[in-house]
């Protein structure tokens, strides 16, 4: 099927509206003119397989429309949109994507569509008549250059290839733009006049473009498409499943230097300060994976991709990729970072079953968990401790707790911190637990049982030397020069009961530790889970690890209670931890990278991915994805909201999933 001509449905309406007619353009420079034509045949295709990514894909124009041919060519229509604005609603293919904004006193709105495979269409929109400046930058990526140059219907650009190889690339409008003006950066702006009886409308890309009289109709269709087959949620919590969609597919960046799209934690110079090194942290990139599989199967395994590109010939997974920020160089060869990826991975198989690519991530993680063995136990007993090189502070990054106490009291000793890790430990047991579950599922059966094996060891010996019997929970454990084992670490945090989450403790142990999380006088408040006990002199401070609620740490601590708490708790973590999410969504459209436990209140950046964590302890709540099918029920039946849960991914598969005064109904879509 040709995808110039595709047909989309307006859901509800019977409707069936066609793309916009393709005007054809002139033929670029140095390029075969037919297979810049728009003759509508795919033979022609056949003969070059073009590959033109379209989307809102550079890291300091959030709004922006950019577009990739053969990772040779690159440029991007800027709207302006602030990149602390509110995100809109984008499809996983972008072929609706839909933002609101302000300019002066007017508010705006941009929808746009990519149409075929190297167009887009737009309008924007307006309460109020303004001239808006629009901008298109001659350097995007550090690859592509761009000359720009007006026309008679709006504007076009020679494209210029690292090689020197050109194309053409054309933008018409509707009003025809003022006469544009070379910015202070290097690039073009023009403006164009809108007004509310007068919405902009733009036709953009390589070769052929559309026609400006069919942009309403196809965008109008494209909204109540996606709209009709979202994720979403509806109900007492709120649309959290449709927030998590919001902020992931909005997330997405490319680089010309890797040639890859990935989702990043976040857009802007805060964290991104060249287009060509969207930073890919482990555990960070990780989440994002799995929270983009809630919509986008594809590019949730393209992100677990381009982290692990970056793995070293011994096995390791850097801490920090593709990041040109000083100090850290372009890759961090010194420490690691937890190991959530087989979580993440295997959550993302469950969705949509891949074995492919199960087989492809599995070996790349099985060989970075046979790393941490023989790197990170500087005393030899069996249980690792974070470091690998660098300084205490290197280790404690790695840890991903940037500033956390939870190990005051230690040094490092050689490569190492001299204490034994409860959290490492815990994650690295659960790492060997989910890929004895990959293993299996490739026929790896010896695989499987030596997985099933370390996973019984390392609990065995937390158990034996980790568990401390005065707290009633785990604890990091000092080691000194010799080896021996010494004192605790006994400052309360959330790593305390991550044990839970690999299945260590007993049932006797189990409840003494959830004792102490569910404390209301220590960790059980009105926004769970702080990073440190309410009772700890420094939680006041509310101050980055020193006391807020972090969505990573609650998403950890949920696998913990899904295993071993009652219905009651389950429902509870939940709950609040999606209300907290939620408050701050509503009212600001953030999506924080950590929450003040005290007031509940959105801190630090505003839009970080893995804040939408929250918002997944509320979908796994509801149920468990299954590759095999039927994704299975939530187990508490004590839950009397009302909620609605369309178009959730399940064995391939999309379900409806309601609740209603504690009954529960699963259908396909």
């Amino acid at each position: 099927m040709n995808r110039r001509s595709f047909l989309i449905s307006a859901a509800g309406a019977g409707a069936a509206l066609t793309a916009p007619p393709i005007i054809e353009a002139s033929p670029a420079f140095g390029e075969d003119s037919g297979l810049m034509s728009n003759r509508g045949a795919n033979e022609d295709r056949q003969l070059v397989q073009a590959k033109t990514v379209i989307g809102n894909l550079h890291a300091f124009m959030p709004g922006g429309i950019a577009f990739i041919k053969n990772d040779d060519f690159g440029i991007v229509l800027d709207v302006g949109w602030d990149q602390d604005g509110r995100p809109g609603s984008c499809a996983p293919d972008f072929s609706m994507n839909s933002i609101r904004f302000d300019r002066e006193d007017a508010h705006l709105q941009f929808d746009w569509s990519r149409v075929s495979d190297d167009a887009a269409v737009a309008r924007i929109s307006s309460d109020k008549s303004i001239m808006l400046t629009l901008a298109i930058p001659s350097r995007p990526w550090h690859a592509f250059n761009n000359m720009i140059t007006t026309t008679k219907h709006g504007l076009e650009a020679v494209c210029i290839a690292p090689n020197a190889a050109t194309t053409t690339w054309v933008l018409n409008i509707s009003p025809v733009p003022l006469p544009a003006q070379v910015g202070a950066v290097p690039g073009l702006t023009f403006n164009v006049p809108v007004s509310p009886h007068a919405p902009i409308r733009l036709a953009a890309g390589f070769g052929g473009v559309p026609d400006l009289g069919g942009v309403d109709n196809f965008l109008d269709a494209a909204i109540v498409r996606y709209e009709a087959t979202r994720a979403r949620s509806v109900g007492g919590w709120g649309d959290f499943a449709g927030a998590i969609a919001d902020n992931l597919n909005n997330s997405r960046l490319y680089s010309s230097l890797n040639k890859r799209v990935a989702t990043v934690i976040g857009r802007g110079d805060w964290i991104v300060t060249n287009p060509d090194y969207p930073p890919y942290f482990a555990w960070d990139t990780s989440f994002n994976a799995l929270l983009a599989s809630l919509e986008d199967p594809e590019h949730a395994k393209a992100t677990m991709r381009a982290l692990l590109a970056y793995q070293l010939p011994n096995g390791m997974v850097a801490q920090i990729a593709n990041w040109n920020h000083d100090p850290l160089p372009y890759l961090n060869i010194r420490n690691s970072n937890p190991p959530v990826t087989s979580l993440c991975a295997w959550k993302i198989y469950q969705r949509w079953p891949d074995r492919n690519f199960l087989g492809e991530v599995y070996s790349a993680l099985l060989r970075w968990h046979e790393w941490w063995p023989q790197y990170c136990d500087g005393n030899n007993n069996g249980l690792l401790e974070w470091g690998a090189a660098g300084s205490f502070q290197d280790a404690r990054l790695a840890c991903g707790w940037d500033d956390t106490p939870a190990f005051d009291g230690a040094e490092m000793i050689g490569t190492q911190m001299n204490a034994d890790a409860v959290d490492l430990n815990s994650l690295w047991s659960m790492d060997a637990e989910f890929l004895s579950k990959m293993a299996e599922e490739l026929g790896l059966k010896s695989d499987a049982a030596g997985l099933r094996q370390q996973h019984s060891h390392i609990n065995n010996l937390m158990n034996e030397l980790l568990w401390n019997e005065e707290l009633g929970v785990y604890c990091s454990r000092l080691w000194s020069k010799n080896g021996s084992p010494g004192t605790f670490l006994t400052r309360l945090t959330p790593m305390n009961f991550y044990p839970l989450i690999c299945g260590a403790p007993d049932e006797q142990k189990a409840r003494r530790v959830l004792e102490t999380l569910t404390s209301p006088a220590k960790f059980w408040g009105r926004w769970p889970v702080p990073t440190l006990a309410y009772d700890d002199p420094e939680w006041p401070r509310q101050d980055y690890w020193k006391g807020h609620t972090w969505a990573p740490v609650n998403y950890l601590i949920w696998q913990g209670i899904h295993r071993y708490g009652t219905q009651a708790q389950q429902c509870e973590l939940a709950q609040r931890s999606v209300e907290l999410f939620m408050r701050n969504w509503r009212e600001k459209g953030s999506c924080n990278e950590a929450y003040k436990s005290s007031d509940g209140s959105g801190d630090r950046y505003p839009h970080y991915t893995w804040g939408a964590l929250l918002c997944q302890i509320g979908i796994e709540f509801f149920y468990e994805a299954a590759a095999a099918g039927q994704p299975m029920p939530s187990r508490d039946a004590a839950l009397f909201h009302d909620i609605d849960l369309r178009n959730m991914p399940s064995g391939g598969r999309l379900y409806r999933i309601r609740s209603s005064a504690g009954r529960w109904n699963i259908e396909l879509e």
